[in-house]
């Protein structure tokens, strides 16, 4: 591995020496560490870049404890998935999640929806929140994703899909898997509920082929780990009631909008920093919602970018609320990834949920004074 420091040494008008310290380090091929200690500005960063060059790497989310409504260190869930016999490089804290630990945004891990929906649940901003995505071939995406499903019935009517693993609206259907936890959600007792465990025969990417296997009438259904559950509720219960019978065949098409074929990975985030190189919040200081207690006033960081060819992932995280790093607002932390060669770049959870893994250690100092944070998920660098 190679490792280089520089040490760059600047006089202020008092003869006291401010100091940038930038400390490089490649830990894995084509993938380099770097550390900036910056005492002038008091800044702690931290920056991992990845050269997806050679199909050497897998990107993937991780959701604590594969449940929907859980929390655990970053430092937790890459221990799991070591034990698990991967071996896993890096990793930094994803995405905004509730106190339960269920995240704001979509979220897919290999290829399965975690959850989905249409609309953020972020109670900051009620639309839609950009989101980070690869596919299975490699293909970087920063999108406002929406949720955007089907279901084809046996005699070939099309039906929407409204949430994955998500509390129901009324008169809608929704579907549960694993993720979910054992049992699908309570609904008011009023509602006409009618559950269907289906059971996969065919899972193409973004189709998949069920056969039901039982029907119950109301909810908290039980969820075994690959059974999927088909929730229908009110005006939907008594149709489906009607047209859905034991062994009947009924397929999905499980996909977001816009579409791209074969998403592998996607977090959420909030908001998008940069777009084609460019600097979005120094021209909309209120995209995606976004309010000066949380853009403008300095805070740890974390974010996501890639480079305008996109070979380079990139990993950031600042360190802030401490004596040796004050954190960023939003513009400079969009103007550091420009520096440091991202074109398309996304804001992830910061504040003491900053974290970032490399060989299983913390390289940053997380903000909170209990030590790092339990966190709604991550994203992980595997080597193949």
């Amino acid at each position: 591995m190679k490792s280089l420091t520089v040490i760059l040494t600047i006089f202020c008008c008092f003869n006291i020496p401010a100091q940038i310290t930038i400390e490089e380090k490649e830990i894995s091929n084509g993938v380099v560490h770097k550390k900036i200690i910056n005492t002038k500005d008091t800044l702690s960063i931290n920056i991992l870049s990845i050269d997806l060059a050679g199909d050497k790497y897998i990107l993937r989310s991780v959701k604590a404890k594969n449940r929907l409504n859980a929390k655990e260190t970053t430092s937790e869930m890459v221990e799991m998935l070591n034990d698990s016999g991967y071996n896993v490089i890096a990793a930094v804290n994803a995405d905004f999640f509730e106190d339960n630990g269920e995240v704001v945004n979509n979220m897919v891990s290999e290829g399965n929806f975690v959850k989905g929906v249409k609309f953020t649940d972020s109670p900051y901003n009620p639309f839609v929140n950009s989101q980070f995505a690869v596919t299975f071939d490699n293909k970087l995406l920063i999108e406002q994703f929406v949720f955007n499903s089907n279901i084809i019935l046996p005699g070939g009517t099309l039906k929407e899909i409204n949430k994955i693993n998500s509390i129901a609206d009324s008169n809608s259907l929704s579907l549960f898997n694993s993720y979910q936890g054992n049992y699908t959600p309570s609904t008011p007792d009023k509602w006409k509920v009618v559950e269907f465990v289906l059971n996969p025969i065919e899972n193409n990417l973004d189709t998949l082929i069920f056969v039901v296997d039982k029907i119950f009438k109301g909810g908290n259904t039980k969820i075994n780990e690959n059974d999927f559950i088909l929730s229908s509720n009110n005006n939907f219960a008594y149709y489906l009631e009607r047209e859905l019978v034991e062994a009947d065949t009924i397929k999905f098409f499980l996909k977001l909008s816009p579409y791209y074929s074969g998403i592998r990975t996607l977090v959420g985030g909030w908001p998008r920093l940069v777009s084609d190189g460019k600097n979005v919040i120094k021209t909309n200081s209120k995209i995606e919602g976004i309010f000066p207690n949380f853009s403008v006033i300095k805070h740890p960081r974390t974010g996501i970018g890639f480079s305008k060819d996109s070979t380079i992932i990139y990993f950031i995280t600042v360190d802030g609320r401490q004596e040796t790093s004050r954190g960023m607002s939003l513009e400079d932390f969009a103007d550091l990834m420009i520096s440091e060669g991202v074109y398309q770049g996304l804001n992830l959870d910061g504040g003491g949920s900053t974290t970032m893994v490399i060989n299983n250690k913390v390289v940053n100092n997380p903000s909170d004074s209990t030590g790092e944070r339990e966190v709604g998920n991550c994203l992980v660098l595997i080597k193949k």
